[in-house]
């Protein structure tokens, strides 16, 4: 070239690393429509490709970056940054050969390494590779903490979770304000129901970074399983207003209340949770466990409808037998004889309702339906030594019954 025409081109790739180190892209982008892409040196197209990067158009700056690297395979970091960008757009195997190719050219470049580890990271397919890299950066700096934290992320989906915590810990002991650790190992002593020490670690989580909804959730949790129903509440009340629509923190604030007996609110809180999710059966159940402390009939029998209107067909016969269970107590043994046969009818194999039918059936009275069904029990529990009890029970029933319709 002439040397006329190279001061031209100098200036145009001082332009674009300038406008893409000021975050000018718009700008960029703007001067760059004028031009062919095949005219573009390989500088120009790195900062081009960045700036594409930076506002979220990944297919052209992973063509412009693409096409940095094949006019000059050689530069380090536009194959570093073309890797990052292919790796962030779920193209593992091509991220992956592009990082070996920079290992290759300086095997001292940490951030290709780093990034390495990461894209096997994320793939989840190859634990030994991952934990080969980024044990090899601890070992060339034992502090580490980003590098120990994704140590401990393989080794959980190994599933061990014990030697996954140690490198938590070794985590935050270089730092004790890094997150993800934090929030890891928090959520590790919780799963081991070391809530006092979960808590702590989730209060320091929330003080590094106080808007996480989850976190607040969390921390309610810990403090409603030490007993403190108070500070718990307050983490609950801070969740939703987060996320109001989370019926979650609304049902475990509920549960709250419940624990420390305050009914009202209870019931208040299930019921926003059921607003924000009505397919959830758990919050009919334990929203008809406050109904019967605060003695609302009615209500109990129509929350126990709802757990059976939600529920999968298989595991309905179970919410039947909890409703009669209801009924008997309250002695509306109509009530209670129409849920048993049905759940009878969802699940044959249940033998208790036999026993409860009777009863029922002798409270009527109907004493012939009330020998049936406690001659059933009877039979299908013949060879079931745990049900000693009321099988003599049962037994006596019938021959009481008997005599009852002899002497008539």
């Amino acid at each position: 070239l002439h040397p006329q025409d190279v001061r031209p081109v100098s200036r145009t790739d001082s332009l674009a690393s300038a406008l893409y180190s000021e975050g000018n892209y718009w700008k960029l982008m703007e001067i760059s429509r004028q031009m062919s892409l095949d005219s573009l040196s390989p500088k120009y197209l790195f900062a081009l490709g960045m700036s594409y990067a930076a506002l979220s158009e990944t297919q052209r700056a992973l063509d412009c970056l693409k096409r940095s690297v094949a006019r000059d395979s050689s530069k380090l970091q536009y194959r570093y940054q073309y890797a990052r960008m292919l790796s962030q757009s779920g193209l593992y195997q091509d991220a992956v050969e592009q990082l070996t190719v920079c290992i290759a050219l300086d095997s001292t470049y940490i951030p290709a390494r780093f990034q390495l580890g990461l894209t096997y990271a994320a793939q989840k397919k190859q634990v030994e590779k991952e934990l080969a890299i980024f044990t090899q950066l601890i070992e060339r700096n034992p502090n580490d903490f980003v590098s120990l934290y994704y140590v401990s992320e393989a080794l959980k989906r190994e599933n061990l979770l014990d030697s996954a915590a140690q490198y938590l810990r070794r985590s935050l002991a270089v730092n004790p304000r890094y997150l993800p650790s934090l929030i890891s190992y928090s959520n590790y002593c919780n799963g081991r129901k070391n809530y006092a020490e979960a808590l702590e670690n989730y209060l320091r989580a929330d003080s590094v970074r106080s808007d996480n909804k989850d976190l607040k959730f969390q921390i309610g949790e810990c403090y409603r399983r030490l007993g403190d129903l108070q500070s718990a509440k307050s983490f609950f009340k801070q969740a939703i207003t987060m996320d109001s629509t989370n019926g979650m923190y609304h049902a475990q604030l509920a549960y709250a209340y419940f624990t420390g007996e305050q009914y009202d609110s209870s019931a208040m809180y299930y019921q926003r949770a059921i607003l924000n999710d009505d397919e959830n059966p758990q919050y009919y159940r334990n929203i008809a466990l406050v109904y019967k402390k605060l003695n609302v009939t009615d209500m109990v029998i129509q929350s126990y409808n709802n757990v059976i209107r939600v529920l999968h067909p298989e595991v309905t016969a179970y919410a039947y037998s909890d409703l009669a269970a209801f009924c008997m107590e309250k002695l509306l043994w109509r009530k209670a004889i129409d849920a048993y046969q049905r759940a009878l009818e969802m699940n044959p194999e249940m033998i208790d309702p036999y026993y409860f039918l009777g009863t029922c059936y002798m409270q009527i009275p109907d004493n012939q339906a009330a020998i049936r069904m406690f001659e059933t029990f009877l039979r299908k529990t013949a060879n079931d030594p745990e049900k000693k009890g009321e099988r003599y029970t049962a037994q006596k029933m019938v021959e009481y019954l008997r005599t009852q319709k002899r002497s008539k």
